[in-house]
Formats: structure tokens, C-alpha cells, sequence
């Protein structure tokens, strides 16, 4: 299509008198041409589609960040100038060349103009082309349900009466939730390639020994504003919009048994409805990238450094029980390279010096903590809302954009506990017990339940576990980037049951994999129950449905 218009462009300015105008519309037109290829280009190497295709999905619900001003945090990191001036040196170079080979008078508009057309009919053709993937008889009860879900959008609810205290729990003077965005289980330190960045964030606490590492822990959704919902409610992304609605923050809980409660934003929460949705929660300090007016330097968040200067504030003034969450954003794409925290000038790449930011932000965090007298008897989660690719294709799916991407890059996140120093020895045991099994994401909320002695009413109940009780070990997790409160035109799924893996998106369609040797005899009725146990999930079993109507 680029191609085609460029023809047209050649040909208008051949035939506009005097020559300079006709050098200034080419020059003109070949930048913009050029521009656009380049968005469009990085647009579809990041996302994985064009940004026409994009556009219709993102839904930015604030009006403190301009459109202007998104536009220029993202295209900053996200289109380099380096690669914009070639390609439009490129695009000026061939219509000098055109010109000198072909000569102004031999181009004609006639001609161009069917041409770009004809282009526009290939093109669409290719996108069209390939026959359909044949299905097992296992995968054809996909199709009998109607590809498309309801939709709505995240909002405000009133959550009250959907809980009570029950049990007199376990309630540590302290509880912090740290999000580390995008931060994968296989991530290593800003300056160790050869140590992981979970054991370098038990290093900078000063006690490593305190801290668990769940070897099998799985995110519940490879989108931020499908799995941050989730994880601070405790419904799966896979359930329905009205469970979403209806379950009580984590906030709640905390709340009700006397806690200040604090939620501590690097990131905008004017995206997706997210400032609608958490309006309602019982948040005493609420902070992110919209309320203080800091600029945007990573995607749509602020520098990290300025929400942990606020969690060190509060942690210093804070009296009685703190709850608090704070969400890090220093890891997403394009990677946060700058800082009012020091930066190591050896660190060159934008990955590593992101890493640097949140390994420093731990250890401020863990300072603080000591420094109130709150370390000792906290408990702290290190945890992720989701992976994200590596920078090296080791293989094909390392280039498919993380929103449609299950690979373990990506499923598998970074998960650290410190449990409190007093807590109940069973509940210690068990939490000891469960670091083999499968872990997800959606467990944070019923094990602050279970430690807060917090039970649901009004038919309410938690998809995932307690991590302070034995969780089953075949328990199914599922993963979604798409449900009734989001939409995206590459929808991907992800069920995991211990090792085993069945996802499904549009470069590969039901996907089974297991960490044991293969096997067809054990495989096949392996996968086929995993198939099963999607066909039992409304949402799942649309989503699949879609994907192969869709794309295949």
C-alpha cells in the first residue's frame, strides 16, 4: 500500500509546474510516507499489527494526558530517529532515482493510480489467503457456541455486604504487594546476566533466607488491565464481568480489619477504566502517574522513584497496621532508561537499566521497612502481573508480541514471599509445602482472606487458593488476554495444570506442551482433558472459537 501511494506521489509531482513545487510535494509527500512507514513498522514488530488495527482497541478513559502527549512518550522510545531518517532517506533517494531513470514525462498519473490499486488487491488477497487448519474431533465442539461474548466495560461498583470477618486470623503489623510490571521468571540482575533478578531483590533485602520462591508460579492474564483487576480481587480473568464486580477489593479486607491502605500507582490508572473501577475500593492513599502531574517517561507511567518516595513517606508516618500495594512500572516496554534513582553508567541498555530502577526500589523499600520497625513481621509479596518476551529470538515465538503470547517467557513470572517472622507454624508449613505446586497470580487474594480471617458472602467465592493451605496438585489455572471487559483483535488463552501447558492464539492453534518427554499414549488424553476443561469455561471456549474463525 506504502509502495502504491508512492507511485501516485511520483507521478502528481512530475507532472506540477514550476519543477520546485513539484520537488517540494515529492519531498513533502516522502517524509510523510516515510513517517508513516516507520509507525507502521514499529508498530507491528511491538504489537503485532498495524496502528490502524490498534487504534480500535485502546481506550484511554482520562483527561490529564493529552492524546499529544501519549503520542510523544511513545513514539520517543518506541520509533527510533536513527530509523526514521534512513527510511526517509531511503524514500527520497528512490524518487531522485525514479526521476533520473525513468524521467518526469514518462510518468504518468494514469498509470500510477491503477497501480496503487491493483497493490491494494494483493494485498488484501495475501491477508486472506491459506486454507482453514483441519480440526480433531476433540476441538469441533469449539464451534457450536457463538464466537462473540458479551462485552462492558470496567466500572464502578458498589461491593459492600460481600464479606465478613470471620476467623480472628493472622494480621502482621504490615503487608506490602510489590507489582514489578512485565517482570518475567527468568529475568536476570542489571549486572549479572548469571543471576536472576528474584535472588538479587533477596540479596538487597539483607536477608535472603527469609524469602520463598515458588518454582511453578503462572500469571492469570498477559494484560495489565486484565490481570491487575483480577489480582486485587480474586476472580479469574476467565470469569464472568459481574464477579468482577461484585468481589471486594483486597483493600476491603484490609480496611475492615483496621488497616491504612495505600495504592501507589507508577503507571496511569486513566487507561481501560481503571480509575473508574478502583474508585470504589477502601483506598486511604491512593497515588499514580495522573495525581501529582510528574511527566511520562516509560509508555503511560512516570519514574518509579516517585511512587517509592511516597511509600517511604507513609511507612514513616504510619502508627498502627499499613497495607499497601505498589505497582512498578520500570520493566514495560520500551524499559524505563532514566532516573532520579542513580544509574550505573555502565549499564548501556534500556533493559538493564530498567532492571537497575526496580532493584534499586526494592532496597529503598526494604530500608524503609527497617528503618520503621516493620521488616521483621511483614509480609511482602515481589510478584508480577505478567512476563514479557526475551530480547533474543532463541526461537519463532520470541517475535509474536506479549499480548498474544503464553510462551513461559511470559506465563511464568517472578513470585518472592517473605512471610511474617510470628506466623502460625501451620500455615508456615503449608506455604512451604505448596512452592512445587502451581501457583497463580489470582492466589493473592483468598491467602489475604485466609491470613486476615476474612469469608465471603452473597454466594461469592475465590477461583484460586490460599497459599497458608495445601493447594490441590491438579488444580487448573487459566490465563486469558482477552474477556468480557476487554477485547483485542489477537485474542490468546493459556490453561496450565503442574507442568503441562494448552494455549491457543493465532499463530498456533491448541497448543499442547509438558516438561516431560513426549509421549503419544500419555499426551493425547492428556491434552484432550486440558481441551475438556476449556470446553467447561464459557469465556475460554469463545475465545477459542473466535481465534479459529477468525484466523484460521
Amino acid at each position: 500500500m506504502v509502495a502504491g501511494c508512492f507511485g501516485v506521489l511520483l507521478s502528481a509531482s512530475a507532472h506540477v509546474a514550476p519543477p520546485f513545487a513539484g520537488a517540494v510535494i515529492l519531498a513533502t509527500g516522502a517524509i510523510l510516507l516515510g513517517c508513516a512507514a516507520t509507525i507502521d513498522l514499529s508498530c507491528r514488530q511491538h504489537l503485532g499489527a498495524s496502528p490502524f488495527t490498534i487504534y480500535r482497541y485502546v481506550r484511554h478513559s482520562g483527561s490529564t494526558t493529552s492524546l499529544p502527549k501519549l503520542a510523544r512518550t511513545y513514539f520517543r522510545p518506541f520509533v527510533p530517529p536513527r530509523f526514521l531518517a534512513a527510511v526517509i532517506a531511503a524514500f527520497l533517494a528512490m524518487a531522485a532515482l525514479a526521476h533520473l531513470a525513468i524521467g518526469s514525462a514518462n510518468l504518468s498519473l494514469a498509470l500510477a493510480v491503477p497501480a496503487c490499486l491493483l497493490a491494494l488487491l494483493v494485498w488484501a488477497l495475501l491477508e486472506r489467503a491459506g486454507g482453514r487448519r483441519p480440526l480433531l474431533p476433540e476441538e469441533t465442539a469449539f464451534l457450536l457456541v457463538p464466537p462473540e461474548m458479551g462485552t462492558c466495560e470496567l466500572r464502578a461498583a458498589d461491593r459492600s455486604g460481600r464479606f465478613r470477618l470471620a476467623a480472628a486470623g493472622h494480621r502482621p503489623e504490615t503487608i506490602l504487594i510489590i507489582i514489578n510490571e512485565s517482570a518475567g521468571q527468568w529475568l536476570p540482575a542489571s549486572d549479572a546476566p548469571g543471576t536472576r533478578l528474584a535472588e538479587r531483590i533477596r540479596e538487597l533485602s539483607g536477608h535472603p533466607a527469609d524469602w520463598l520462591e515458588p518454582s511453578n508460579v503462572v500469571t492469570n492474564s498477559a494484560c495489565t488491565e486484565v490481570s491487575v483487576p483480577s489480582l486485587l480481587t480474586g476472580v479469574g480473568t476467565h470469569e464472568s464481568a459481574e464477579a468482577l464486580h461484585r468481589m471486594p477489593f483486597v483493600f476491603d479486607l484490609a480496611k475492615a480489619r483496621g488497616y491504612r491502605t495505600a495504592l501507589l500507582m507508577a503507571s496511569t490508572l486513566e487507561w481501560s477504566n481503571l480509575d473508574r473501577f478502583f474508585s470504589t475500593a477502601a483506598i486511604d492513599d491512593l497515588y499514580a502517574a495522573e495525581t501529582e502531574g510528574h511527566p511520562l517517561v516509560n509508555d503511560i507511567g512516570i519514574d518509579d522513584a516517585y511512587p517509592v518516595e511516597k511509600l517511604e513517606a507513609i511507612v514513616a508516618e504510619t502508627r498502627g497496621p499499613l497495607f499497601a500495594v505498589l505497582f512498578l512500572n520500570a520493566l514495560h516496554v520500551p524499559f524505563q532508561a532514566e532516573s532520579r534513582f542513580p544509574i550505573p553508567a555502565s549499564l548501556q541498555d534500556r533493559r538493564s537499566r530498567a532492571l537497575s530502577i526496580t532493584e534499586t526500589a526494592h532496597r529503598r523499600v526494604f530500608e524503609a521497612l527497617k528503618r520503621a520497625g516493620r521488616y521483621d513481621d511483614a509480609l511482602i509479596l515481589s510478584i508480577a502481573d505478567h512476563g514479557e518476551r526475551p530480547d533474543h529470538a532463541e526461537s519463532a515465538r520470541a517475535a509474536i508480541s506479549r499480548l498474544e503470547n503464553y510462551s513461559d517467557w511470559v506465563l511464568r513470572t517472578l513470585f518472592l514471599v517473605k512471610p511474617p517472622r510470628h506466623l502460625p507454624e501451620a500455615m508456615a508449613e503449608a506455604l512451604r509445602g505448596n512452592g512445587a505446586r502451581l501457583i497463580a497470580n489470582v492466589d493473592i487474594a483468598p491467602t489475604l482472606a485466609d491470613l486476615l480471617g476474612v469469608a465471603l458472602d452473597d454466594g461469592l467465592a475465590y477461583c484460586g487458593h490460599s497459599l497458608f493451605q495445601p493447594i490441590p496438585p491438579d488444580r487448573v489455572s487459566v490465563a486469558t488476554s482477552t474477556n468480557e471487559c476487554r477485547s483485542w483483535f489477537g485474542p490468546a488463552i493459556a490453561l496450565a495444570r503442574g507442568r503441562e501447558r494448552l494455549t491457543c492464539d493465532r499463530f498456533d492453534f491448541l497448543r499442547y506442551e509438558s516438561d516431560a518427554p513426549p509421549d503419544p499414549a500419555t499426551d493425547a488424553p492428556r491434552r484432550a482433558s486440558l481441551i475438556a476443561e476449556a470446553l467447561r469455561t464459557p469465556i475460554i471456549n469463545q475465545t477459542i472459537a473466535r481465534i479459529y474463525r477468525t484466523h484460521f
